[in-house]
């Protein structure tokens, strides 16, 4: 016992410092994602026979009454075989007909030595590091269906799971060397304060919760707390060949 409370105050000591950086940024102070074109347009979904307002509700992550809202409906009753439903919170930058999608991996710099694993497997890169709306942007968004897995980009131990302002639901992992990763807007976190991850390990869901315009992850790479661009430390194509970027998200 005395050894597991050394270590979760440890962890604790060092965490401090970063979930305060975290929550004075407020996930870039600026919506996210950004499209340079504007929000790409809601997701929609066509009623089948067999449906309830409350399965489709599951099935995109909302709740029936943001369902209902969004759809003016006033009763689940109301729900008809080919209507045509608008899933609030949802957008359709992750699918294949987005015309900004592209396989071209964005980054020209440096590459980094150390080298994390995708926390997305299907998922397109709407927004990039650096200065978005005049704020600066500390990490990319890589928007997908919510409910979809997000996965530990290495081995490490969870020093953060909970709320942060601007960030929604958070995980963030430390790794070795200094380093630490950090997971917002999800859907629900799967892990908690303490525990040791392994590298590709679901550690939560997408989702829409905290200062956001959809679903989608907003993930970040830090080293000694200061936050560095993502895509210098992840494989390029064909490595993620389920990664796809929005025009300028990602440069």
């Amino acid at each position: 016992m005395v050894k597991a409370a050394r270590t979760i105050a440890r962890i604790s000591a060092a965490v401090l410092p970063l979930v305060f950086a975290l929550a004075i940024a407020g996930c870039g102070s600026a919506p996210a994602p950004s499209y340079p074109s504007g929000p790409p347009a809601q997701a929609s979904y066509v009623v089948k026979s067999g449906d309830n307002i409350y399965r489709i509700a599951a099935k995109f992550g909302v709740s029936a009454s943001a369902l209902m809202a969004a759809n003016g409906l006033g009763s689940p009753r109301d729900l008809r075989v080919g209507q045509t439903l608008v899933i609030p919170g949802s957008y359709r930058a992750y699918s294949p007909a987005y015309a900004g999608r592209s396989h071209a991996f964005p980054y020209h710099g440096e590459r980094a030595a150390r080298q994390f694993a995708w926390p997305v497997s299907d998922g397109t890169v709407s927004s990039g590091f650096g200065i978005r709306n005049g704020a600066m942007h500390e990490g990319i968004d890589i928007a997908a269906p919510a409910g979809t897995p997000v996965r530990a980009a290495d081995s490490g131990v969870v020093i953060f799971s909970g709320q942060l302002h601007g960030y929604g639901n958070t995980v963030i992992i430390s790794h070795s060397g200094e380093y630490a990763t950090v997971y917002g807007h999800n859907q629900v976190n799967l892990v908690h304060e303490g525990a040791r991850v392994a590298r590709g390990q679901v550690i939560a869901r997408i989702g829409s919760s905290g200062r956001t315009t959809g679903a989608n992850l907003h993930f970040e790479v830090r080293h000694d707390n200061v936050a560095r661009n993502p895509l210098a430390y992840l494989p390029e194509p064909p490595a993620a060949p389920g990664i796809t970027y929005a025009e300028g998200g990602g440069s």
